[in-house]
């Protein structure tokens, strides 16, 4: 008997290795050996310390740790058989090849006892990554091997290790979410047209004119000489690119460019391929544009580096580093197709290293409502069964011209998805001004609350990078004993914000309709005010201008005065709403600030500032700790319907202004009518002092 901690056990050829209380690998070797090098779907394998010994008995080598064990046969030369058990002995798997298959993640309200990751094709990456070799270094693979691929998996136990910790100890392996530039949280515009220069400045001076913020331009396809391939500038179009770019950069607005990449060379790792997209890519980088749409067409394409490690996994990672060696400070941002989703339609898993190349797009979808009903559940589902938080639609859908109720609907989805982006072909069109006044405001509303609410979102998006909890998140992240949590037709914005998309037509003459399951606890409609108490299912009615919103009692809100573009990751304007809830409770949420667009918070040059929610008794807390320089705070305490405030209780330390007020969201609007009181403070907080704000109700 042996027995050590963080050991590998070689039994003939196979190697067990204990990677955590909760994770193991199981080995095959290779034709050179057993693999320790980065491969392309593995990052890092230092796990948690656990100890594990190793004995022998009738023919079997097994390998024990306090919460599982494996036994190999003695002479085994290939993973079949292998045998993954409880530490009580309970048979959990037997291993074969076909468990190397990509395979959709457990969910949080069904946990298997076992999940399996396999690594395949097992790929070992060059140093330069996607990158073409220097002169004179050049080989076939361009010094990727793929000459040691061998049955690879790593084995996690989600039911014994509870939800969070396998997301953990998955990204752990296969490496985290990036966090996206502030710009992509911003609204994006792009349409199958062949825009020129002008038109596309005076497309972006009319969301100027309109006071819809926008943040990206996108020219698909047409910027380019035959409108299809290559990276040469139809000049006719666009006669100076570099200077189209600056034009749009002044206006604060960034360019995207639509790549169809047609294979050069023998295979996707020939150096002339390599060669050909960094040059071409760069070239137009040079000018100024500041991102790439990997668009995997379906003529056309990539060639994939190895039988199952397709070309849209691998044209995420070539465009990623080539953009990445260009601007080496900065975050890379690219939009690819989902690896699984094929216009709109949810067909396979993603590959497991999917989720570090954000963002991602569901395809050519249509203007009906089957497809927004698909998109929303996309966008929720998919950061649970794929870990990808940035998966979104064309916002209208790509063909066909959508009436006003269903771009409507189209658009408010949009300012509550990961990422707002309009796009639909030639031939039709999806501009708010289109529609007329009616929808352009109610359209516009919407975009300008997203906008408000950008400290939430990129909160929700450094969450994502911290620990891979998507910005839309199923309520079964958080009530996984409820089986209604599990629908994926709504979902929290950040922690506070239950958002159920209107998905289906409205009868004629009504308000649209649709069920809303309200988690435990109390939500208050945002509209009218009235207080929840769940778990239960509710009928919600909405006019045109409305979609079902509901803030958690308890929870905190963080938003921000109007802006036209998304400048700057810093809040010296901030907007607090906190929802007093009846029960003595207390949360704390977290606002995020850096510059916005470096990779400097990889070395932790960025703010986080807590901000605390105390109910306890008869009065309410809120604090808000300092932050990195002073701050105009506009601080709102929600009360619940039928408090009543006492002007004695009111205690706030910094600043020294207390009043009653009536807002809605930022829009200035008179409170719902069944909102109960709304104190309100402004003023400027300290840089180097903790603001604490208290006020003392009793129940109606």
């Amino acid at each position: 008997m042996a027995s050590s901690v963080n050991a590998s056990f070689e039994i003939g050829g196979v190697r067990v290795q204990p990677l955590g209380p909760h994770l193991v690998r199981i080995e095959q070797r290779g034709p050179a050996g057993f693999e320790d090098r980065e491969t392309f779907t593995v990052q890092n394998r230092a796990g948690d310390a656990v100890a594990a010994r190793e004995t022998r008995m009738d023919g079997n080598v097994r390998i024990e740790t306090a919460n599982y064990r494996v036994v190999v046969p003695e002479r085994a030369d290939t993973l079949a058989g292998v045998r993954v058990e409880s530490a009580a002995g309970e048979t959990l798997c037997v291993l074969s090849n076909a468990m190397l298959a990509k395979r959709f993640l457990p969910e949080p309200s069904a946990l298997p006892a076992v999940w399996v990751l396999g690594d395949a094709p097992r790929v070992v990456p060059s140093a330069r990554g996607a990158l073409p070799p220097p002169e004179g270094e050049e080989n076939a693979a361009s010094g990727w091997d793929l000459g040691n691929d061998a049955p690879d998996v790593y084995v996690f136990f989600p039911a014994a290790s509870g939800y969070a910790r396998f997301r953990a100890d998955f990204l752990r392996l296969t490496g985290g979410i990036p966090l996206v530039p502030l710009y992509a949280l911003g609204l994006w515009y792009s349409r199958y047209y062949a825009y020129d220069e002008q038109t596309a400045l005076g497309v972006i001076d009319r969301f100027r004119r309109a006071a819809i913020p926008l943040d990206v331009f996108v020219a698909d396809t047409d910027w380019r000489v035959g409108a299809s391939c290559g990276y040469a500038v139809n000049e006719e179009l666009f006669p100076d690119m570099a200077r189209f770019v600056r034009q749009a950069h002044e206006r604060q607005v960034r360019v995207m460019l639509n790549d169809h990449p047609e294979p050069k060379g023998t295979s996707a790792l020939d150096p002339e391929e390599l060669r050909f997209r960094q040059r071409g890519l760069t070239s137009l980088l040079e000018k100024g544009v500041d991102l790439w749409w990997f668009d995997r067409n379906w003529h056309t394409h990539l060639q994939a580096p190895a039988p199952g490690l397709d070309k849209e996994v691998w044209g995420m990672r070539l465009y990623r580093d080539v953009t990445q060696a260009f601007r080496p400070g900065q975050r890379p941002l690219i939009m690819s197709n989902v690896d699984g989703i094929n216009n709109g339609r949810l067909d396979a898993p993603s590959h497991p290293a999917a989720h570090r190349f954000p963002v991602w797009w569901t395809g050519d979808t249509c203007a009906e409502w089957s497809y927004l009903r698909m998109g929303v559940s996309n966008g929720v589902a998919s950061g649970i069964v794929s870990l990808l938080p940035y998966v979104h639609e064309d916002l209208g859908g790509h063909h066909g011209q959508p009436d006003p109720e269903l771009y409507v609907r189209f658009m408010q989805f949009g300012a509550f998805a990961p990422v707002t982006r309009i796009h639909c072909t030639t031939k039709v069109h999806r501009y708010p001004w289109e529609y007329g006044q009616d929808v352009e405001r109610i359209v516009g509303d919407f975009f300008r609350l997203r906008y408000r609410l950008l400290p939430m979102l990129y909160a929700a998006a450094f969450a994502a990078h911290r620990s891979g909890t998507p910005l839309l998140r199923r309520c079964d992240l958080e009530w996984p004993e409820h089986p209604e949590a599990a629908d994926s037709s709504q979902y929290l914005l950040g922690d506070d914000l239950l958002v159920a998309p209107i998905v289906e037509p409205a009868r004629d003459g009504e308000n649209a309709l649709r069920t809303v399951w309200i988690p435990p606890g109390e939500w208050q409609d945002l509209w009218t005010g009235h207080m929840y108490r769940g778990p239960a299912l509710v009928g919600a009615t909405s006019a045109l201008d409305q979609v079902p919103v509901y803030a958690r009692a308890g929870g905190i809100v963080l938003s921000a005065p109007q802006r036209q573009t998304t400048g700057s990751a810093t809040w010296p304007e901030l907007v607090v709403d906190a929802f007093a809830p009846r029960e003595d409770q207390t949360q704390t949420r977290w606002l995020y600030e850096d510059d916005g667009i470096s990779t400097a918070y990889e070395r932790g040059e960025c703010v986080r500032t807590e901000c605390t929610l105390r109910q306890q008794g008869g009065a309410t807390e809120v604090r808000i700790a300092p932050g990195p320089k002073p701050r105009k705070l506009t601080l709102r305490i929600h009360l619940p319907t039928g408090a009543q405030a006492h002007a004695d209780g009111c205690s706030v330390l910094w600043p020294a202004e207390c009043r009653a007020a009536g807002l809605f969201l930022g829009r200035g609007e008179p409170p719902p009518p069944e909102a109960g009181p709304i104190m309100e403070w402004i003023g400027e907080v300290d840089a180097s002092r903790e603001a604490v704000f208290r006020i003392a109700w009793t129940a109606g």
